[in-house]
């Protein structure tokens, strides 16, 4: 954390930490919060910047073979199949460390008044754009994994 305290809320967080995504891929090793010594995961505090964006975007379509969603977790394993082959199975679709403070419902977004993280937004778009095209490739849709989804019940 780049204030050496716990943020004040989550908007605050939200509102540093915006861009991680972009930056983790496009700088260079560890970068260093501004007032500690300890490396920063996101690339530093500086703001991504339009250009990080656009070479975050072309990294992520040109240096991955694969690109799943996690929001689409049962079709992008299924995908991962149809790229990499094997058979799908039983452990493919289990969450296997859920942790202590996750949930089934939607987050609630109130706190964050409005605020979106349109660098990672713009990213993450980028990737539901890939995923699309790979899908499409593919011939992945949730009505063709049923095979998929069938094999890895069987395998249980």
């Amino acid at each position: 954390w780049r204030y050496q305290r716990w943020a004040a809320d989550p908007l605050e967080f939200a509102q540093v930490v915006s861009g991680c995504a972009v930056r983790m891929l496009t700088r260079a090793g560890q970068a260093y919060a501004l007032e500690s010594s300890e490396p920063s995961p996101c690339g530093g505090p500086e703001p991504a910047s339009a250009a990080e964006v656009v070479l975050a975007k072309k990294r992520l379509r040109e240096g991955f073979i694969f690109v799943g969603i996690t929001d689409d977790w049962d079709v992008s394993i299924c995908l991962l199949h149809a790229v990499f082959g094997g058979d799908c199975l039983a452990s493919d679709f289990v969450d296997a460390n859920p942790g202590s403070n996750s949930s089934q419902s939607a987050y609630d977004l109130s706190e964050l008044m409005g605020f979106t993280d349109a660098v990672d937004g713009a990213l993450y778009k980028e990737a539901i754009a890939i995923f699309a095209e790979q899908s499409e490739r593919y011939g992945v849709s949730l009505q063709t994994c049923q095979s998929c989804f069938q094999k890895a019940l069987s395998s249980k």
